[in-house]
């Protein structure tokens, strides 16, 4: 999976940015969206290589679906990072399958 320079969410287009040693208050995390900004921030701190950022913009992508669409999901990260590494797998795995990908 290729990660792009934006992604459209409800409409609106997100940046996609990158940023070392990004943090939420005082803990460390691997990526979040600024529904404020229209940006999805990215981690770029060791540890944090190409997979597991292609997984974080799905979780991140998922949060602002859920945001865009103005709903409340109890044990929301946990929801979320359940299907940002189910849908990044099934993609991966399927992804010629499902879209007229050419090769050309």
């Amino acid at each position: 999976m290729k990660i792009p320079e934006s992604v459209r969410i409800g409409g609106v287009e997100y940046a996609i940015k990158y940023e070392p040693n990004l943090r939420l208050g005082n803990d460390l995390c691997y990526g979040l969206c600024k529904y404020d900004d229209s940006e999805i921030v990215l981690s770029t701190t060791d540890g944090t290589g190409h997979q597991r950022r292609c997984q974080t913009l799905w979780h991140e992508i998922l949060h602002g679906i859920r945001n865009h669409a103005g709903l409340a999901i109890e044990n929301e990260e946990e929801v979320v990072e359940m299907f940002a590494k189910g849908i990044y797998q099934v993609l991966q795995d399927n992804g010629a399958r499902l879209f007229d990908l050419k090769t050309e």
